[in-house]
């Protein structure tokens, strides 16, 4: 059970790089200018302002968001080749147990630490968070079976306008990551449990901090209270 020192810094790297820095400036602009004349020609498809829902065209229309779900899953992935482990929390056959949790517990560390970075930002002196939505289906993907991971994130976006904001989404997120990660894994499986614990966090920081969820946006942010 060695490290395999690439792969390990690769997922760091990845899980770590925080979404505000993928923003590549003048590149986009033609696009958004696309964007803003699309919305005055078609008035109908505009968001009233202090929106909380999680809009599916909206989200999907964003860029960033494709590369927070490539390079979770890709960092995921890499983070298990880099500890020894395949996509799993679970413990390595014949490894010493205490070994064993001690790899478990970093590759733990660092998904967590890869999720804060995403979450939680500093702004105008005062802590905000976001609901990372991609970013914790990226991780699924490394964390439970793929079919799981798709066949909850395909589910929570088909009853998406049933959830009033984005604390109500990721609830229900992580709670379908849960029971389809027990349908194609084994019950009890630690990776499927740390999954939807990691989908929820968010909004468990929310309510600790008595702060709403806040969605990305290209122009400004909505408070999803």
């Amino acid at each position: 059970m060695t490290a395999n020192l690439p792969f390990l810094l690769l997922a760091i790297t990845l899980l770590w790089f925080p979404r505000q820095w993928l923003r590549l400036g003048s590149v986009f602009k033609r696009r958004r200018s696309v964007e803003a004349s699309r919305k005055a020609t078609e008035p109908w498809n505009n968001r009233e302002p202090g929106d909380p829902r999680v809009n599916f065209g909206t989200e999907f229309s964003k860029f960033r968001n494709y590369l927070d779900l490539l390079r979770a899953a890709a960092g995921s992935l890499a983070l298990s080749g880099g500890l020894g482990f395949a996509p799993s929390l679970g413990v390595a056959d014949g490894a010493p147990r205490n070994l064993a949790y001690a790899v478990m517990a970093v590759h733990a560390l660092i998904l967590l630490v890869g999720l804060l970075v995403q979450t939680v930002r500093y702004e105008k002196r005062r802590f905000t968070f976001y609901p990372a939505i991609f970013f914790i289906a990226g991780l699924s993907v490394g964390l439970c079976d793929p079919r799981s991971a798709a066949f909850a994130f395909a589910l929570i976006w088909s009853i998406n306008a049933a959830f009033g904001n984005a604390q109500a989404f990721l609830t229900g997120y992580a709670v379908l990551i849960a029971l389809f990660g027990h349908l194609f894994s084994r019950l009890g499986d630690l990776s499927v449990i740390y999954a939807a614990f990691l989908c929820f966090l968010p909004v468990l920081l929310s309510l600790l901090a008595n702060r709403p969820l806040v969605i990305f946006s290209r122009k400004g942010t909505h408070a999803a209270k």
